[in-house]
């Protein structure tokens, strides 16, 4: 059974590099949620719900977007 250590030591640019895609992607999901209801304030709407916001084409196009760039 390989232990924790090792693992960390055979794949460290992997648990890098996926470390900082979700710490990335969870930025980007909060300062879209923050955004788009303060947005929707504005218009005197709604705001969402952030598990709403994970689900909206606001979310889903900025990710796409980012991954273009």
């Amino acid at each position: 059974m390989i232990g924790f250590k090792q693992f960390v030591r055979e794949n460290g640019l992997t648990v890098a590099f996926g470390t900082g895609f979700l710490l990335t992607l969870a930025g980007q999901s909060l300062a879209g949620h923050a955004e788009l209801n303060s947005v929707l304030t504005a218009q005197s709407l709604q705001p969402l719900s952030f598990p709403d916001y994970l689900f909206t084409s606001d979310f889903m196009v900025d990710v796409t977007e980012n991954w273009q760039s």
